[in-house]
């Protein structure tokens, strides 16, 4: 990943609740002078990540997920944020398609992929467990114990609960 997409990872993740703080302000323009921009070019990065902010028009696309496969079949991959301190090697990732919920992860002898699979219709309930080092996901279902995704961003979390919750309502 290129020091440019890092640091706009990283201007997305301060914004993510839609206000990025004075002392993160600072570490930003401070982290762009680094990368050769100029204040007026963070400021209007920064900018551009505050006014995509919005919780009813948010775009999956910009919150760090991506998809497989094509977008008109429903099916989104997330990966735990390396910025909240979630593995390089071995992150947590969960992918919601139209009827099913698949949580992976490598094992630590990174030689097997350990997976997961719910179908939706068996999911009792989301739960959002919300830190300063990233979402934990909890995902509770019905006979089959909970999953449990850790160190996710707080939009991505947020998005896969209400992917979730809106596949249930269907």
């Amino acid at each position: 990943m290129s020091k440019e997409k890092i640091f706009k990872e990283l201007i997305a993740q301060m914004a993510k609740d839609g206000d990025i703080s004075s002392s993160e302000y600072a570490i930003l323009i401070e982290k762009g002078k680094d990368l050769g921009y100029d204040k007026a070019t963070v400021d209007l990065l920064i900018k551009l990540e505050l006014s995509d902010f919005s919780e009813e028009d948010y775009n999956i696309e910009s919150s760090g997920a991506y998809s497989d496969e094509d977008e008109e079949q429903g099916v989104y991959k997330f990966k735990s944020a390396i910025t909240r301190g979630g593995a390089v090697l071995i992150p947590d990732i969960i992918i919601v398609d139209k009827d099913t919920v698949t949580y992976k992860k490598r094992n630590k002898n990174l030689i097997n992929v350990d997976s997961i699979t719910v179908p939706i219709s068996k999911i009792s309930s989301v739960e959002l467990d919300i830190s300063l080092w990233g979402t934990d996901i909890i995902i509770k279902t019905f006979g089959a114990g909970q999953i449990a995704g850790k160190r996710f961003t707080k939009s991505d979390a947020r998005q896969i609960k209400k992917l979730i919750m809106d596949r249930q309502k269907k």
